[in-house]
């Protein structure tokens, strides 16, 4: 009896089994790649709708007269409350690049509902906050932006 053929065959399935495996690692691999990007543009979106949604309340505040002082402060705090959930996702799931300017949002966004807390009115008095903000909202944007290898065509 030979034994070439067996060994041939024992050969060739192990050859099959670990190309098969192998394909499968790379479909793996791409897969989890594609979640990962997938949860960072959903991050990435919850986290800048909640500095919109907070600018809004707060320039709406900034136009509302005849509020008490402890009313106001307690607006203003409620709308910078909603940037606190993201921001800690942020802080799990999002590269350096993307933490440092975002930190940087969170200190001029804390910036902005001190002064509305103030009474200033922000179109106004306030508007240096205001544009510092924005200016860090754009480099927010960029290095997300830049994170999900988003190409401006360019």
């Amino acid at each position: 009896m030979s034994w070439l053929p067996l060994v041939g065959t024992v050969v060739g399935a192990a050859i099959a089994l670990s190309s098969a495996l192998l394909v499968e690692r790379r479909r793996e691999r791409r897969q989890d790649r594609i979640d990962r990007r997938a949860t960072r543009q959903d991050l990435y979106a919850r986290y800048l709708a909640a500095h919109a949604h907070m600018r809004t309340q707060l320039r709406i505040l900034a136009a509302t007269s005849g509020l008490a002082d402890e009313e106001r402060a307690n607006r203003a705090r409620t709308a910078y409350a909603g940037c606190f959930a993201p921001r800690s996702e942020l802080e799990v799931l999002a590269p350096q690049s993307v933490l440092s300017p975002a930190r940087n949002l969170d200190r001029c966004a804390r910036a902005v509902r001190d002064v509305i807390i103030e009474g200033t009115n922000i179109q106004v008095q306030g508007t240096e906050a205001m544009n510092e903000y924005m200016d860090s909202m754009a480099l927010v944007r960029t290095a997300m932006r830049r994170d999900l290898e988003v190409n401006d065509g360019v």
